[in-house]
């Protein structure tokens, strides 16, 4: 039997960026440090410091130099956090 890869389609809205940029994130007086996985215009993949259960529902996520979104978390799994940027 030969190893065969299986490909899955990409459900995503748009295209998917790798990334390891530190960011943090941001709630009420509260600043954590988390790495950017992945980034799209609509969302990102986030690994912080604390686990994610005790992260908030809302937050901002600051991505150095310059850049700020507005976030809401759309899942959470084994350290990780996907979130979905909020649209003006």
């Amino acid at each position: 039997m030969g190893t065969e890869m299986i490909s899955f389609p990409d459900r995503r809205k748009s295209v998917r960026n790798p990334s390891l940029d530190n960011a943090l994130i941001r709630f009420g007086d509260m600043s954590l440090c988390c790495v950017v996985r992945d980034i799209t215009e609509n969302g990102a993949a986030l690994k912080a410091d604390d686990p994610p259960s005790s992260l908030p529902d809302q937050f901002t996520l600051i991505v150095p130099p310059s850049k700020a979104f507005s976030c809401s978390v759309v899942w959470r799994k084994d350290g990780w956090v996907g979130v979905a940027f909020a649209t003006e």
